[in-house]
C-alpha cells in the first residue's frame, strides 16, 4: 500500500454523498419493509412487532450492502476505497504496535519503516476527515521520529513501506 494524493474536496463531496444516501435507502426500505411485515403479518397488541422491525432493518442494511459491492469498484468510489484501505491498513499496523514498538526502542529499521509509513499516514487521514483536536500530538510523534532517522543516519520514505513488514515483525 502506498500513500496517494487525494482532492479532499472530492472526497469529502463523495463520502457525504454515500453516508448520505445510505442513510436515506436504509431509512425507507426499514421502515416499508416493516409496514409491509406488520400490516401482513403483525399482531394488534402494541410493542408485539419488533422482530418484523428487526426483519425491516436487515432488509434496508442488506439493500446498502448489496449497493456497496455493485459500486466498489465504481471511479467514483475511488477516494472513498483508498481511504478505507489505507484505515484497514492503519488498523493492521496498531493491532501489532506492542511488537512495532519493542522493535522501535531496539532501532530495527524495519520497525521505523511501518511507524514512518503509519504516522504519514495518518496524518493524511487527519486531514481528509478534518481531525484537527489531535494533529498537534500527531505532528510531535512525526518531529521525534525524524529526529530518531536522522540520527541513526537513516534515509526512510513511505515508499518503503511493504504491507509484508508488518509480518517480519518479532
Amino acid at each position: 500500500m502506498q500513500l496517494q494524493t487525494i482532492d479532499k474536496a472530492l472526497y469529502r463531496k463523495r463520502l457525504n454523498i454515500v453516508l448520505i444516501t445510505s442513510i436515506a435507502v436504509l431509512l425507507v426500505i426499514s421502515l416499508s419493509v416493516s409496514n409491509i411485515l406488520i400490516a401482513l403479518f403483525g399482531s394488534g397488541i402494541e410493542g408485539d412487532n419488533f422482530w418484523w422491525n428487526v426483519l425491516g432493518v436487515v432488509a434496508g442494511a442488506a439493500v446498502v450492502v448489496s449497493a456497496f459491492k455493485v459500486m466498489a469498484n465504481k471511479p467514483f468510489m475511488a477516494e472513498i476505497n483508498y481511504v478505507r484501505s489505507l484505515k484497514r491498513e492503519m488498523n493492521r499496523i496498531y493491532r501489532s504496535s506492542k511488537k512495532l514498538n519493542i522493535a522501535l526502542e531496539a532501532n530495527d529499521k524495519n520497525a521505523i519503516i511501518i511507524s514512518y509509513f503509519n504516522l504519514q499516514a495518518s496524518k493524511q487521514v487527519y486531514q481528509l476527515d478534518n481531525n484537527t483536536l489531535t494533529m498537534e500530538e500527531l505532528s510531535e510523534k512525526i518531529r521525534l521520529l525524524d529526529e530518531k532517522i536522522e540520527t541513526l543516519g537513516l534515509s526512510i520514505s513511505v515508499y518503503d513501506y511493504q504491507p509484508n513488514l508488518v509480518k517480519q515483525l518479532g
